[in-house]
């Protein structure tokens, strides 16, 4: 079960808890904030909105990422990419993600 940590200054410590492979993201954090646990915003779970931005750690990078049309729709939108940024990008910290666009196969850091 890969472990994923969530880490922001909106957090007296990081938050570890256990997801189950090819979960998504978003259902982790919708279960988090629903518990109390984590204070991290989302709203249509289905990536048009653009509320669940996060930055990843994990294992494997960088690594080429290919971005979904819809996912790099909304961050184009949103102003965190570029609308000439090609589709395929390296998968590293840097790269803003939406949560609900993440599945999730390993130990993953999520920063927000």
């Amino acid at each position: 079960m890969p472990a994923v940590t969530f880490a922001s200054e909106k957090l007296a410590q990081p938050l570890t808890v256990q997801g189950e492979p090819g979960q998504r993201l978003i259902d982790v954090v919708r279960d988090q904030v629903a518990a109390g646990k984590l204070p991290m915003a989302w709203r249509c779970g289905q990536g048009t909105c653009g509320a669940c931005v996060v930055r990843l750690l994990h294992e494997g990078q960088p690594r080429p990422v290919q971005l979904g049309g819809i996912e790099r729709n909304v961050l184009i939108r949103a102003g965190l990419m570029a609308p000439s940024a090609p589709r395929t990008l390296p998968d590293s910290p840097e790269l803003p993600r939406l949560a609900c666009h993440i599945v999730l196969e390993r130990e993953i850091f999520v920063y927000f």
